[in-house]
């Protein structure tokens, strides 16, 4: 998930004419192709769906691994973008980019709710942003990111 120097961070809405998650806030993201780590399969991903250059990224490092309901491990990588570069963004999978706050997402009345899909139980969050709900894996990410940037602020990090 790229985040700029300008404390924004790169949200994706999807179209809705993909087959899963369709008109849904996500991270530009997808699967491994042969012998990729996570940090290039994210670079890679992020340049096929928004045109970021991977030389700009820097990779900062992972979050914990999440499992999707539908069985998938996602990887989150993120990576520090020294300025908001114009984008552009790929029709087949993206409608619209946004750059959200992270103070305005840490700001948020996010809330939790539990849910089922078959046996698969897990904890989904919410989180409001300007008329819009960034929500189920994407939010359970952002949660744990903004877990962590309020820890290194309190533990007196840097990040």
């Amino acid at each position: 998930m790229p985040l700029a120097a300008s404390g924004e961070l790169l949200l994706t809405v999807r179209t809705e004419s993909l087959p899963s998650h369709a008109g849904q806030i996500a991270f530009p993201g997808g699967s491994l192709e042969g012998g990729e780590s996570a940090e290039e399969a994210a670079l890679r991903e992020a340049q096929e769906e928004v045109s970021l250059p991977p030389k700009i990224a820097k990779p900062l490092g992972r979050l914990p691994a999440v499992l999707s309901p539908h069985g998938f491990y996602v990887q989150p990588v993120v990576a520090w973008l020294p300025d908001k570069p114009a984008l552009t963004a790929n029709p087949d999978e993206v409608s619209q980019i946004l750059w959200a706050p992270l103070s305005e997402l840490a700001q948020s009345s996010s809330w939790s709710e539990l849910r089922r899909r078959g046996d698969f139980e897990r904890l989904v969050w919410h989180y409001p942003w300007r008329d819009r709900d960034v929500w189920g894996l994407t939010a359970n990410v952002l949660h744990e990111l903004l877990e962590r940037c309020r820890q290194a602020r309190t533990s007196g990090g840097s990040r």
